[in-house]
């Protein structure tokens, strides 16, 4: 449980206006749902990151892995 809350601590302070990445896993712990995003080099970068982004049930059914979710 450390591990995933230091995993989302980071990924949002690392955010910017932009963030996008790939969903490459969905889950639902606790009555919450997830994404976990590897954001790739589309802002003209070459560093990989990711991570978990906690969404209400609409996103997590509205979106399938594979597809690209921003941050807002």
């Amino acid at each position: 449980m450390k591990k995933f809350l230091f995993i989302s601590l980071l990924l949002i302070l690392s955010c910017n206006d932009n963030d996008c990445g790939d969903i490459v896993d969905k889950y639902e712990r606790d009555g919450k749902y997830f994404f976990t995003l590897i954001r790739g080099n589309s802002n003209n970068n070459n560093s990989e990151g990711g991570g978990q982004a906690e969404v209400i049930r609409e996103t997590y059914e509205s979106f399938k892995i594979g597809e690209e979710y921003c941050l807002s």
